[in-house]
This record gives C-alpha cells, structure tokens and sequence, in this order.
C-alpha cells in the first residue's frame, strides 16, 4: 500500500489506537486520575434549598441534568425523592432545582401528586420520581421534556411499573404529561408482577432516525430466564409520548451474548455513552448491581454495542475480574447501582464514565462510593479512580448509610474552570430528618495523566521508530 493509499481512520478512534501501539510495542503503560477540588451539599439544611424535605423522603435518589431551563447560563437540575407523601404514602416526587455556579440552589419547583400542574395519578407506593431522563423537547414547544419512572404503579398488576412523560414549561412546572405503562401510552410489551419497569430511565437521542428522541426503560426485577434477572426495554417514541414500538433486551430478548444470572438486576442503571465504537449508533452502559464476580453482590457494568433496531451487536462486562477494571470493591458495593456518561474527560476521544457503589463501606458502613472510570474504545477500562469518605480528595462529611453514589449526573463545567463537574446522589442523609436525602455537587480537578516506563519505553524511541508506528514507514510526513 502507498503512501497516499494510507487508511484514514477519523481522530476519536485514530488517537487512542495510535496511543495503544506506541505504548505496547513500548512496553509502557498508561494511567489516569482525577480527584475533587471543591464540592458542595444540597439538603434540608444546606446549598441555599428552600423545598420541605421529610423523614424518609430519600432526596438524591434519582438525578438529572436538565439544561439551562430557565435562561441563566447554568445548567439545572431534576432531582428525585421518590419516598416523598404528598397526597398519600411514598407517591414520590421531583424537585427541579434552578442552579447557581457555586453550586448552591437559586430556587426550586416541586413537581408530586399535588404540585407542580402535575394531573397525573399516582397511587400510594408508586414511588414517582426513582428515576429522571432529560428527553430534549420532545413536542417542540421550545421547553425540555423529561422522563419520570415510578417503578412500583400497579397499572395491569402489583408493582408492574410505569414512566411519566412530563412536558415542562420554563418554570419548572409540568404543562401536560402522558403514561407509559402495562395499560398505557401504546406500549406494546409484556409486563410481569414486580417487573419494576422505570426503575432507571436513560435517553438515547433519535436511534431509529425518526426525528424523535427516543428512550431506554430499565426492568431490573423481570423474570425473563430466572428470577430478578433483569430487562432493559428500547422504546421508540412518537413525539405525543406514546411508544412507537419496543425492543427487550433480556435473557431471552435482544441479543445478548451472555444471560444475566438469577438476581443481577441487569438494568440497575442506566445511560447512553455515545457512539463508544463508531459505528453511527448509540451505545448504552447498564448497571448489574447483583453481579457476583468475585464476591456476593459486588456488582459490574455491562457496556452494550447496540444496532439501530434497540438490539444488541455485542457487549462487554466490567467487574471485579473483567474488562480491565482494577479497582478493590467488596462484597455488597453493588457497583453499578448508578452510572452517568462524564464526556472525554482525558481528553483522549473516547467517553468516560462514573459508576456508584452506594455500599461501599469506605469510611464507615455503607458509606458509599464513586469510581471514575477511564474508557476505551472497545468497552474496558484504562484506568480508575475511587471518590469516597477516604479517597479522591473528597471533602465532604459522610456518615455510615449515606449511599453517597445513590444516583450520578454529568453537570457540564458549572463554574466556568474549562472542566466538568458531578452531582452525586446520597439518598439517606441525614440532614434535616432520618433519610430525608442529599446531593453532592462535585468540583472536579483535571485528570492527570502518568507513564510507567520500562527500559526502552516510549520516551526512548527514535524518531524513525516513532515515525514507523505513526506512518506505516521510517519516513515523516
């Protein structure tokens, strides 16, 4: 092959595959990291939140980045209390949250069974409000749109589970919404007692090219090859917030080329990561906080290649002992109870993601944790680092039972320091009441980048050699 017959491949895949070479035939490996600068905490008692938050309430449960829905340059929020009673016991709620650039909160807008223009019915235990989507503007009204689970409704069986399609107005408040459930919203699937459907939301973008965004739907309690197994539904919607058609992926369903085992809960978490393989398709992480890979519930992540029809091309699994995962966990971390796509935050074109581990024991009894996780092309990791009461940096107080890591969003840079920031869900806080519920939002530094060189290692490469690995041949370009 010529020179000017060379494969060009586009940069998010060339960097890291360049990258790889020089560093194996190197004998050098990489690592990054990252660590909290600043965080600050939104509760009952903190981060300038008016709202009433009650014993029990469970505040951080659910999180999402909503945009900047009010105008103000700086990026709000919808945050879950599912346990929350207005009009009757654990109906749940959403709290969207109007932000400042320090983090604190400039004002809020209650959306439950009795606030907010919420018309909707919800029914004691539904527990509205486990789980939060952002959609765009589904029905072109000029305001964002979000996805609300409420994993408990009993529309066609005991706690069958349903999602709310809320149409937002730039106050926060709902102008109409629309159910999807066993009996509603069109959607032609088969739900089971207990199924769970909307126990974690992601949105996808438009995967069928139909002009409507469409949305993954987690069933982590569905039954599909043995108990508590675990689904994750595709729903392609019309822009109404009725389902088009659907798409299951689950033991069965899909085209998973390993079944989940009795009790993973495979579809613990949810959220796109992008077109991670560049192949035109979004490509979605999902939580198996069940998994037992090298201990009882410890947890994995499992990352789906997905095809334009909702099913799967081929996956990866991150756990204890797959996928290039090196970090510690214990038995009961329930790693992958939340995940968030983070963007590139290593500057190396590929999107890197954050994984809870709501009992993670660091520092006290199921204090809870965060892991950073840096991605590769091909769905393992490169490196990790943990956010926790002992490490990362992490300056805030946590108490035994926190489940700090409960739920995870991508903020976008908030204040204005050119890197990204978190927001971390710790839904039994303390602050205020018994479980009354927090969110952290997390500051983050830069991700360092280091080399452990071995003899001849990439720093000791000649030009010609470099120019052979970066060229095809010993001459420069």
């Amino acid at each position: 092959m010529g020179q000017t017959d060379r494969l060009r491949l586009p940069f998010p895949l060339l960097f890291p595959l360049l990258l790889g070479l020089m560093l194996l035939a190197s004998g050098c490996s990489i690592s990054y990291s990252t660590e909290v600068d600043s965080e600050q905490k939104i509760s009952a008692s903190s981060g300038n939140f008016d709202g009433d938050l009650d014993s029990g309430d469970q505040f951080g449960s659910a999180i999402a980045t909503i945009g900047d829905l009010e105008g103000d340059g700086v990026s709000d929020l919808a945050v879950g209390a599912p346990f929350d009673d207005d009009s009757g016991e654990n109906r749940g709620a959403v709290w969207v949250l109007f932000m400042d650039s320090d983090g604190s909160v400039d004002s809020e807008q209650k959306i439950s069974a009795d606030a907010g223009g919420f018309d909707g019915t919800l029914d004691d235990e539904d527990q509205f409000g486990s789980a939060i989507a952002p959609l765009g503007d589904l029905n072109n009204d000029g305001f964002l749109d979000i996805a609300v689970g409420a994993p408990l409704d009993d529309d066609g069986g005991s706690d069958k589970g349903a999602v709310w399609i809320l149409f937002l107005n730039g106050e926060g408040g709902v102008e109409s919404e629309q159910k999807i459930s066993d009996d509603d919203g069109d959607f032609p699937g088969d739900l089971d007692d207990d199924d769970q459907f909307g126990r974690a939301l992601a949105a996808i973008g438009d995967l069928n090219r139909d002009g409507v965004n469409d949305l993954a739907v987690a069933a982590p309690n569905d039954d599909d090859g043995g108990t508590d197994r675990g689904a994750v539904w595709i729903l392609f919607m019309n822009s109404d917030g009725t389902v088009s058609s659907v798409q299951k992926i689950s033991s069965d369903r899909g085209g998973l080329d390993r079944d989940p085992e009795n009790e993973d809960r495979f579809g613990s978490a949810l959220t796109e990561i992008g077109d991670l393989d560049d192949d035109g398709v979004v490509d979605l992480a999902v939580g198996v906080s069940g998994d037992d890979d090298g201990g009882s519930d410890r947890g994995g992540l499992w990352i789906l290649f997905l095809n334009d029809d909702g099913s799967v091309d081929s996956m990866r699994r991150i756990t204890q002992t797959r996928g290039g995962f090196e970090g510690s966990l214990s038995d009961n971390d329930q790693f992958g109870n939340a995940v968030s796509n983070l963007g590139d935050i290593n500057d190396d074109g590929i999107v890197d993601l954050a994984v809870g581990a709501k009992r993670s024991d660091d520092g006290g009894a199921e204090r809870g944790a965060v892991w950073i996780l840096f991605m590769e092309i091909n769905g393992e990791v490169i490196s990790s680092t943990k956010l926790s009461d002992t490490e990362g940096n992490f300056g805030g107080d946590l108490d035994s039972g926190d489940h700090f890591g409960s739920a995870l969003a991508h903020l976008g840079d908030l204040d204005g320091d050119g890197i990204g920031d978190i927001v971390v869900g710790a839904c039994l806080d303390d602050d205020g009441d018994t479980d009354s519920g927090a969110v952290w939002v997390l500051f983050m530094g830069d991700a360092d980048t280091d080399f452990d060189r071995e003899e001849g290692g990439l720093f000791d490469m000649s030009q010609e050699d470099l120019n052979t690995i970066l060229n095809g041949s010993g001459s420069a370009n």
